[in-house]
């Protein structure tokens, strides 16, 4: 199967952008929004994924894909892949959404710890500067526009 791509690049984009990009959508709902429920993350992947292949059995790039019909033709297996991904991301996120919005959600106390709204975070005021992610994370984006100067 690898042997028919140009370089192992082209073969994992397309098999993240069919796989990856809706599982990272389910995620995105998942962790933060306490109204998506199991049956809308399951159909989600599920319609995502077919979308992705879908996509690609629909498109063409560099003579790879268009199983099905050639309703557009890429430049490169880079943009195809990038579309399919965008494509299944997409179906993946509007769909979960409205399968949970007609599915009963879970109550928020079985949520807790698991949906960011619905964590509580603690917070320690009396840790020193360099014990709280804040301070830190000033000083390593200074420290990186300075490399990213220096080094330009």
């Amino acid at each position: 199967m690898a042997t028919r791509y140009n370089n192992i690049l082209d073969l994992l984009q397309l098999v993240f952008g069919c796989v990856n990009a809706p599982l990272f959508a389910t995620f995105l709902l998942g962790m933060f929004w306490k109204r998506a429920t199991a049956h809308g993350a399951f159909a989600g992947l599920s319609l995502g994924t077919v979308a992705a292949v879908l996509t690609l059995s629909s498109t063409v790039a560099e003579h790879k894909g268009g199983w099905i019909a050639n309703l557009y033709t890429f430049p490169s297996q880079m943009a195809q892949n990038f579309w399919i991904a965008i494509i299944a991301f997409t179906a993946c996120f509007v769909i979960s959404i409205v399968v949970s919005m007609a599915t009963t959600p879970r109550p928020d106390r079985e949520m807790e710890g698991l949906v960011y709204g619905l964590t509580k975070v603690p917070h320690d005021a009396a840790a020193k500067w360099y014990q709280r992610p804040a301070p830190l994370t000033v000083i390593v984006v200074i420290l990186l526009l300075i490399l990213n100067i220096w080094f330009r």
